[in-house]
């Protein structure tokens, strides 16, 4: 199945919408999953309008996920990240963005992660540049915006703000161009909210139900399985990196550890997100998904088709267990 994404043209990634209905086929042997009603003042748009139309939310969420790798695709192709180019960045974030079952509702993740790859995608292209406002702001703003969905997804700020030292530069000027670019959509809906007297809807929504401080997680009703997989395929993207940057540029190098500081900044983010939910590790999706598509990559064609069906027979075998209850997934 790999070998239809082994191209080099961006605009066959509209394969990736059946590709993506495909990796949902489950959705057809059980009840429409639960939508996880995440705090933000987008989820407090959206979640009410998915709740009374139940039909449209496998649509929105194959279309989220095809919009991530779409631009997945498009970061990796942009900057030369992997030896060579083909669609596999796109596969591998859609792949990992329906693993789980408790990835297949809705959940303000699928949103939030849009506008993460749109951040990365600008913050890359500040590299080395000796006018990069424009660029900045954008990367603030699109943080912004993803917050509406995951407010935590400020945290992501730390990691960028770390990383224009590594692409441009470390000027304060840089700095506050990012934070007034994720300032700016959150302070403008706060206003919004103020003219039409729902400021209280609107601190409640986006910040005093947003944040929760880290708590004991009860490990006796952990999913050890779902969970274990997640921490194998993180545990193989941070052990691959020296395989990611063997003989590359140092551009490529340098842009593949801000791949590994946002990694950081997800796990991050996700503590500080509470109570803990599997649905949760989505916010690790868009970066372990371009990083383990290298991996796909780099491996011999049939070795790459084998472990990529491996991955779908896991998939399915949790997604079936969890529908039929064969075991805690």
């Amino acid at each position: 199945m790999l070998g239809i994404f082994r191209t080099n043209q961006l605009m066959m990634g509209v394969v990736l919408l059946g590709y993506a209905l495909l990796l949902h086929l489950s959705w057809f042997w059980q009840v429409v999953p639960p939508v996880n009603a995440e705090p933000g003042l987008g989820n407090s748009l959206v979640v009410p309008w998915l709740l009374a139309h139940a039909g449209w939310q496998l649509p929105v969420i194959i279309f989220l996920l095809f919009l991530q790798g779409m631009l997945a695709n498009n970061i990796v192709f942009t900057h030369r990240l992997a030896g060579s180019v083909n669609l596999f960045p796109g596969v591998f974030v859609v792949l990992l963005g329906s693993l789980l079952p408790a990835f297949l509702g809705y959940s303000g993740y699928l949103a939030a992660n849009v506008f993460l790859l749109l951040a990365l995608r600008s913050m890359l292209l500040t590299f080395r540049v000796n006018s990069a406002a424009d660029l900045i702001f954008n990367t603030g703003f699109w943080i912004g915006m993803a917050a509406f969905f995951v407010p935590t997804y400020l945290f992501f700020l730390l990691p960028i703000s770390i990383t224009l030292t590594i692409l441009k530069s470390g000027k304060f000027r840089d700095q506050f161009m990012l934070l007034i670019g994720a300032l700016l959509p959150l302070y403008l809906a706060a206003m919004g909210c103020y003219w039409y007297d729902q400021l209280p809807l609107y601190w409640d929504q986006q910040w005093g139900a947003g944040f929760a401080l880290p708590q004991y997680i009860d490990w006796a009703t952990l999913p050890l399985v779902s969970t274990g997989v997640m921490v194998v395929i993180t545990g193989v993207v941070l052990m691959s990196q020296a395989q990611y940057l063997a003989k590359t540029k140092m551009e490529v190098q340098t842009k593949i550890s801000v791949l590994y500081w946002l990694l950081l900044g997800s796990l991050l983010g996700v503590l500080w997100a509470m109570p803990w939910g599997v649905y949760r590790w989505q916010a690790v999706v868009p970066v372990a998904g371009i990083l383990l598509s290298f991996n796909f990559t780099k491996a011999r064609p049939p070795v790459a088709e084998a472990w990529h069906l491996l991955l779908l027979l896991l998939m399915l075998i949790l997604h079936f267990s969890a529908i039929y209850q064969l075991f805690p997934v």
